[in-house]
């Protein structure tokens, strides 16, 4: 399991993990705040959950869930916390 909490450079936050890890931080996310709504484009998802957006990506088996806020960092904290508990 490697799932690593990065600070990107535009003040936002990225949760990122393996492909392994896919079905914990889904069940992690229902737990916590329920099922998240879901927006398809063509390169990338959004879901909404805890009140904010977050952009998933899944390029070359590396996935990760992208913060767009300040609340939505802290959303991605408490789940990573949970994740690592």
């Amino acid at each position: 399991m490697a799932i690593k909490l990065l600070k990107l450079s535009d003040g936002c936050v990225s949760l990122e993990f393996d492909p392994s890890d896919l079905p914990r931080v889904a069940a992690a996310i229902n737990d916590k705040f329920g099922k998240p709504g879901e927006n398809e484009y063509v390169t990338s998802t959004v879901y909404i959950f805890g009140g904010f957006e977050f952009i998933f990506q899944n390029e070359w088996d590396d996935h990760c869930l992208i913060s767009r806020s300040d609340g939505g960092n802290q959303v991605l904290k408490v789940l990573y916390e949970m994740l690592m508990a």
